[in-house]
């Protein structure tokens, strides 16, 4: 059985145009893998931290050398002669080297990128197809039945807001999902020219959220789709953003109290059949998430990417480089299925052409995808990516 004979890593730029990590893992039978890692957002708040270099005048300080050197100096060569088929004790011992619960050690993105390259060679190794072996790796681990039998929902982003984004609308993401009486590659096709529609139509001339939900709807008709049947609307709120004690949104003239606010929110939920929300309260803002979770939350899908929420929500927001190893993200999953809540596998923050968490979402058996919009090559690698699935799996 093939051993690991080098892994060695780099700096490569992500599609925020900023550094993140490429790795490649040698077997002894000189076949390899390669992998790349997302970034974390610099500016949120996560219970993980990645190595970087702090060199304030090359790339800000967010270089990846540092994190580089520790696995083709460090961690690389203590792997030499190991068979990518041990991930869970590869993990294992990743996790122990670092000793720190936020992975400040060696960081989250050092860690996450040798455990995926040792999951594809494993995949490699076995001869399957990575979420075929990420399945049975998951049900050796968890000793629970998943049989892969579907392909997850998408979540297509049509809008984004923010910094880096395409509007100055508060809410972060608009998004959308087709029912699932569409194959997946239909769904796929209508999501692309429904991006494209929205743009030709208004010109993103948006001046409120609603607006923007309205130019949604708006375009969904134009296509002889039916809103709320064949096409279902999603917001990903982020409300931390607009959030400071009130809530502060272009739609209302003076900022809301949380109690205005959810009742805000209540409305447009009903105005526009939303199914699935994220993250529509601030985190911190703990009496109105109990009060608004315990009213509404079993009516569609309220979700979080905040770890701290899961206790409160139906369904969580799951990134692998905010959790660390392939090892630590299944007994995520195992806990989100004990507690019977369901799961969103997302791309990450600064994202690259790597399609792992499309086979990985599959492996998994998400009931939803959000890898953004539907455009883009660090986007649609991933959605290609689960073109080729559909036809393995003969859904189409």
């Amino acid at each position: 059985m093939s051993v690991i004979k080098k892994i060695i890593a780099n700096e490569i730029i992500n599609s925020l145009g900023y550094p993140t990590l490429q790795g490649k893992l040698f077997l002894d039978d000189n076949r390899f893998v390669i992998s790349n890692i997302s970034s974390l957002d610099p500016e949120a708040d996560l219970p993980v931290k990645e190595l970087r270099d702090n060199e304030k005048e090359r790339y800000n300080g967010l270089g990846s050398k540092k994190a580089a050197a520790y696995i083709n100096n460090l961690l690389g060569p203590k792997l030499i002669g190991v068979s990518p088929l041990k991930q869970t004790d590869i993990d294992s011992w990743l996790i122990k080297a670092d000793g720190t619960k936020d992975k400040s050690n060696l960081g989250v993105n050092t860690i996450s990128l040798i455990s995926k390259l040792v999951a594809n060679a494993g995949a490699l190794v076995s001869g399957q197809q990575p979420y075929v072996y990420l399945n049975e790796k998951f049900i050796q681990s968890s000793h629970l039945t998943l049989e892969v039998k579907k392909l997850p929902t998408p979540l297509f982003t049509l809008l984004t807001a923010g910094k880096g984004g395409q509007t100055d609308l508060d809410f972060k993401e608009f998004l959308i999902f087709p029912s699932s009486a569409f194959p997946y590659h239909q769904s796929y096709q209508i999501s692309v020219d429904l991006y494209h529609n929205l743009r030709k139509l208004f010109k993103m001339k948006f001046f409120t959220n609603l607006d923007a939900l309205d130019a949604i709807k708006q375009s969904v008709e134009s296509m002889n789709l039916h809103y709320g049947q064949d096409i279902f609307a999603s917001i990903n709120f982020q409300a931390e953003t607009y959030f400071n004690q009130r809530y502060t949104i272009k739609d209302k003239e003076q900022p809301l109290t949380s109690e205005e606010y959810i009742k805000y929110i209540k409305e447009i939920i009903k105005k526009y059949l939303l199914l699935v929300i994220i993250d529509p309260l601030e985190a911190n803002d703990l009496i109105a998430n109990k009060n608004f979770s315990e009213d509404i939350k079993t009516d569609f899908y309220l979700a979080s990417e905040k770890q701290i929420l899961f206790n409160q929500i139906t369904t969580a927001v799951l990134k692998l480089n905010e959790i660390g190893t392939i090892t630590e993200f299944f007994d995520q999953v195992i806990k989100l299925k004990t507690n019977k809540l369901n799961y969103i596998i997302s791309a990450g923050h600064g994202e690259t052409n790597d399609d792992f968490v499309a086979d990985l979402s599959v492996a998994l058996q998400a009931e939803f995808i959000k890898f953004g919009p539907p455009v883009h090559s660090e986007n649609v690698t991933k959605y290609n990516r689960l073109l080729d699935i559909e036809k393995e799996l003969k859904l189409s």
